[in-house]
């Protein structure tokens, strides 16, 4: 970047800093496709709950991933376009990757998503419907965040020079990828409405590595520990 000062052109460089978050827009169709799972997921009443940080009652796992890795690849190829010009540096080994997890939040009226993260590498958050009345609760909001049912993400300690979180007003058919690892939450909102959105979490291929070793280990130890069985 350039600058004149007092006619003199001065260059300079901001360095990148924190975690590298994309945000895209899905399709209609692929809007549609979602929504339909999600329905047939809350029908079947497959709870995911359990894994999940979320003050949230209807949270369930879709049932086949699988109809949906096409879509979400693409945006993950989006991603790391985006994530090494954002670091500046070509990938020495492209990323493969697998999709973990996927599930619906139907999110109600006081309903949130405390801080938290998440355990793989990347995840991702779409947002499918978004009733006007959070919208109107957003821009009636009197404050210095994002207001209600805002998405939020935080990272690193500093004073107010430094900028240590991002908070967005999510929109529909917005989706949000970024690292598992970092910290983040979603704030109530207080009308009468659903609000649906979806989430996943995406292993990377070190990952995989590392399950295929330690099932190699695991049926080494079975093969030995049988054996030990037989013998007596």
């Amino acid at each position: 970047m350039t600058k004149k000062d007092k006619g003199v052109e001065v260059k300079y460089q901001v360095l990148q800093w924190g975690p590298c978050i994309v945000h895209l827009k899905i399709s209609e169709d692929f809007q549609t496709k979602l929504l339909k799972g999600a329905e047939i997921a809350r029908k079947q009443k497959k709870d995911f709950r359990s894994n999940l940080a979320g003050i949230i009652k209807e949270e369930y796992s879709y049932e086949n991933r699988k109809d949906y890795v096409d879509e979400i690849a693409q945006f993950l190829t989006v991603y790391d376009a985006a994530y090494q010009k954002w670091k500046s540096e070509e990938y020495k080994v492209k990323p493969e990757y697998i999709l973990n997890s996927l599930w619906v939040n139907y999110m109600k009226k006081g309903e949130y998503n405390p801080p938290h993260d998440h355990s793989d590498f990347l995840s991702f958050v779409i947002f499918l419907k978004v009733p006007e009345e959070i919208t109107k609760e957003q821009d009636d909001f009197v404050g210095n965040s994002a207001g209600p049912g805002s998405l939020s993400f935080l990272y690193g300690d500093g004073n107010r020079q430094s900028i240590t979180y991002q908070s967005v007003k999510p929109k529909e058919r917005d989706i949000f990828i970024f690292p598992a690892w970092i910290k983040h939450y979603v704030a109530p909102f207080y009308s009468d409405v659903t609000r649906i959105s979806v989430s996943g979490n995406i292993m990377d291929s070190v990952k995989i590595s590392q399950v295929r070793l330690a099932n190699e280990l695991a049926a080494k130890q079975s093969v030995k520990l049988k054996g030990k069985d037989e013998g007596k």
